[in-house]
Order: structure tokens, then C-alpha cells, then sequence
């Protein structure tokens, strides 16, 4: 019984450490002139420290710039699933390499699956832009 509890004690104090260590590092946040905004441990130009609050998300942002960021986000992710969705369909033959570097090579009919799939991905994607 007491082992037990000397074992949770010390995941208790591990817990606090880490809660304690993750308070005090630097934040910092900026705006590139794309107008995306950045969050980096290191300062940029013009960038400003901002708090991290678990749980509260960060001090010292606006809705707007929240919403602005989002919908910056959005964008980008739209772009990148055009941008993919072109590339395979220009492709005659579609081979992709996993994590491990296993190769496969797409048939006729794995390809239009592919391609059906991302269309659909690609139009949840871009949902609401314009």
C-alpha cells in the first residue's frame, strides 16, 4: 500500500513540474504580411509576448484576429487540397510511398477512387470560400 502511494506522489510531482515548466516559457506572437498569424517560442520582428493559458487559450488576442486567423487557415487549407487534387489528376499514374518507403502504384480504378475522394475532400475543404 504505501509503495502505491509513494508512486502516485511522485506522478502528482511530475505533473506540477511539468504544469509549472510549460508556465513559464516565452510565447510570442506576430502577423506576417500575408497577415497570418505566427506563435513561436522565439521573437520575430514586431512580435509581441503573449500568455499561454491552459485552458483558456491564449491572452491578448481579439476575436477578430482569431476569426481572421481562421479564416486564413481555411484558405490555406483550401489552396493545398486544390493544389493536390491538381497534381493527381494530372498525373496518369499515381504511385505514393508511406512512412516506412513501401511503394504503391494506383490501377486505373484505385486512381479514380483516389481522385473521387479527394474531390469530396477538396469540397469540404473550400466549404464557404470563394
Amino acid at each position: 500500500m504505501s509503495r502505491k502511494l509513494c508512486v502516485l506522489s511522485m506522478l502528482a510531482a511530475m505533473v506540477v513540474a511539468n504544469v509549472s515548466a510549460a508556465g513559464d516559457a516565452k510565447t510570442y506572437r506576430w502577423v506576417d504580411a500575408k497577415g497570418r498569424v505566427h506563435y513561436s517560442d522565439v521573437p520575430a520582428p514586431d512580435a509581441e509576448r503573449v500568455q499561454i493559458r491552459p485552458g483558456n487559450g491564449v491572452v491578448g488576442v481579439s476575436k477578430e484576429e482569431a476569426s481572421t486567423a481562421s479564416r486564413a487557415q481555411s484558405q490555406q487549407n483550401c489552396d493545398r487540397q486544390k493544389e493536390q487534387l491538381a497534381t493527381y489528376q494530372a498525373a496518369t499514374t499515381i504511385t505514393e510511398t508511406d512512412g516506412l518507403g513501401n511503394q504503391k502504384t494506383y490501377s486505373a480504378a484505385e486512381r479514380e477512387q483516389l481522385l473521387a475522394r479527394l474531390r469530396d475532400q477538396t469540397a469540404l475543404a473550400c466549404a464557404g470560400e470563394s
